[in-house]
């Protein structure tokens, strides 16, 4: 955005020849001439690993919202740019988020101009650990160095005593689940907003990659109203003492259910799916997520309610209770899938995870193959060396990841990268260009 290129020009003093403003020259409308000539350019880009182009607009939380043409010419634009730009500075490597229309549309660039493109992946667990994935799903981390069987069995051994000891837990962004917490978070609220004020005054008449100013006061708004009508409303039941499996809400949008399990990201559509795949002995419970609980309305929790055989359970219910439970996990890309296979449980995924290798994760890709997958699984017996294969998984992904954190505002206490991060940072992205450069020769 403007805004961005500005801050990366005026305040960390980087050469105005080294940033690309990705919105110079965009145009606003697109006519069905320039449409043709834009899916003809686009579909040079689609390749077999996917995604498709509509698949990006469809993940990108503000570019669907516009029209097509306009999504197109958006993408195209964005496309013709980072050509011209990797190429005039020699680009040898392109790392990313995965979260917007703009970063997916660089990964299927850097694969049409053989540029290694990463994204950093938090492992979740243990904390303080990351790896570089070179896909927008999770199941493609970059081995780094080879595995060492005595200290990455020492490492494995002591992440899998603190996990079931519950010592660490993952991390949880700060939430408004009450009113109290409204007033907790006002002052912070207020800083951020006036920061996002002042970027605004540089992007205006940019709706469809950032935010406007009038569309986050109504979501503010929109989100205290969900939190009052779900503390009035409690569209939640209690436990039953029915056998039951679990599926728990993603935080939406966000890239973890919208890129990476884009095909299944209508939650309500999915968690129908389940319960017409479950046999008649269970209830499928779905809880509700921590720090979600006001970005949902009451609407779309009486309707996951109404849904046969599906009982909606508070968040403050324990999860590590209900996962040791539950007959089977259900999840997208949610830590509770990991940690469900962690502790040796049935679990079935809709998304291509890391953890889909864990001994009791299986991967669903589609909806006519859950209902035999789930009678195989309620038969499921975990394997007599369940521990011994945990902790090779575990070994495994040691040699794939960094200690630090390439994102530290979440949690209790969100902050600035430590120095130490910085210094991993440095060294980390050294070593994959390296790894990256000679697996590519």
């Amino acid at each position: 955005n403007h805004s961005d290129a500005a801050y990366l020009i005026k305040n960390m003093g980087i050469s105005p020849e080294k940033v690309l403003d990705i919105n110079t020259g965009l145009k606003k409308e697109y006519s069905e001439e320039d449409v043709i000539f834009c899916k003809k350019s686009l579909k040079d880009l689609e390749t077999e690993g996917g995604p498709k182009i509509y698949d990006i607009i469809l993940m990108d939380r503000m570019l669907r919202e516009k029209n097509t043409n306009f999504a197109l010419g958006y993408i195209n634009h964005c496309r013709s740019r980072m050509m011209e730009f990797f190429a005039k500075n020699n680009v040898s490597l392109i790392s990313s988020g995965r979260d917007s229309a703009l970063q997916l549309t660089s990964m299927l660039v850097g694969r049409k101009m053989n540029i290694p493109w990463v994204v950093p992946t938090r492992l979740r667990i243990p904390r303080d650990t990351y790896g570089f994935c070179t896909n927008h799903e999770t199941d493609t981390f970059v081995q780094v160095r080879e595995e060492d069987s005595e200290q990455d069995r020492l490492w494995a051994e002591n992440v899998l005593a603190n996990f079931n000891d519950q010592s660490q837990k993952p991390a949880l962004k700060i939430a408004a689940q009450t009113f109290s917490d409204t007033l907790r978070l006002l002052k912070p609220h207020f800083f951020a907003f006036c920061q996002l004020l002042k970027r605004s005054v540089k992007d205006i008449g940019n709706d469809f990659s950032r935010y406007t100013i009038p569309k986050i006061i109504k979501m503010y708004i929109k989100r205290r109203i969900n939190m009052v009508m779900f503390n009035l409303v409690k569209p939640w039941s209690k436990p039953s003492d029915s056998p039951f499996c679990i599926y728990a809400l993603h935080t939406q949008p966000e890239s973890s259910i919208d890129v990476a399990g884009s095909y299944f990201s209508d939650q309500i559509a999915l968690i129908t799916f389940i319960a017409r795949s479950l046999p008649v002995t269970h209830e499928l419970y779905v809880k509700i997520h921590p720090t979600d609980v006001d970005g949902k309305s009451v609407s779309f929790y009486k309707a996951i309610q109404k849904i046969t055989g599906v009982r909606l359970v508070h968040n403050d219910v324990d999860s590590r209770t209900l996962v040791a439970s539950a007959d089977i996990i259900f999840t997208l890309t949610g830590t509770i899938g990991y940690e469900g296979g962690l502790m040796g449980r049935p679990v079935i995924t809709f998304a291509k995870n890391y953890y889909n290798s864990l001994p009791t994760v299986f991967y669903c890709d589609s909806p006519p193959k859950l209902p035999e997958l789930i009678t195989k699984l309620l038969d499921f017996g975990a394997p007599e060396d369940i521990k011994e294969q945990i902790l090779k998984f575990l070994m495994h992904y040691r040699s794939r990841v960094f200690d630090g954190e390439v994102n530290r505002m979440f949690g209790a206490n969100p902050r600035g990268l430590l120095n130490s991060d910085n210094e991993m940072l440095q060294d980390a992205y050294e070593i994959i260009l390296e790894k990256l450069s000679v697996e590519g020769a």
